[in-house]
Formats: C-alpha cells, sequence, structure tokens
C-alpha cells in the first residue's frame, strides 16, 4: 500500500508565508474557522474555551465562552468546575 495516491488535495508545506498581504489574508480565513470550531465545541460538547491570538501586525482576537475572565480564571487558578453531576460521571468511570 506504500505510494498509493489519494484523491485530497496535497498537502501544503508548513511555513511562513512570504508576501505580508497573502499571509494577513491567511490569518483572517483562518482565524475565521477557528473561531468557528471553537464555537461548535461549545455547542456540541459544553465545554468552555478560550482562545486568543495575535495577528501578524500584533492586533489581539479572541473567542471566549462563557466569558474571557471565568475561562481564564479557571485555568489559571485550576479550579475545578462546580458540577457534582459530570464529577461523579468521572469518578465513576475511573
Amino acid at each position: 500500500m506504500a505510494g498509493r495516491q489519494t484523491r485530497g488535495s496535497p498537502r501544503t508545506e508548513m511555513k511562513q508565508i512570504a508576501n505580508e498581504n497573502s499571509r494577513l489574508i491567511a490569518f483572517s480565513k483562518r482565524k475565521s474557522s477557528i473561531n468557528k470550531k471553537a464555537s461548535e465545541l461549545v455547542t456540541l460538547c459544553g465545554v468552555e474555551v478560550l482562545f486568543v491570538a495575535f495577528s501578524p501586525s500584533g492586533t489581539p482576537f479572541s473567542f471566549a465562552h462563557p466569558s474571557i475572565d471565568i475561562v481564564a480564571n479557571r485555568f489559571l487558578n485550576q479550579n475545578p468546575w462546580p458540577n457534582n453531576r459530570s464529577h461523579a460521571l468521572v469518578e465513576s468511570l475511573r
């Protein structure tokens, strides 16, 4: 099976895009995609999400649910979410 050709699009080499305008466009498109994926994680899995990215020009962009403060504080303090049902489920599966 080695050398088998697939029908998918070829993989792009992971390296920085040389053209600045193209780099900004790629960032904008990928930022939108990752925001959509984060939103889907929240909707489908009921998780808390915090995503922060800085554009090539240094502008910060973020996505958070339920809020930046809640998720960031939880991450920094490592406090477990006070949900007894989910805790009991996790403990029962151990």
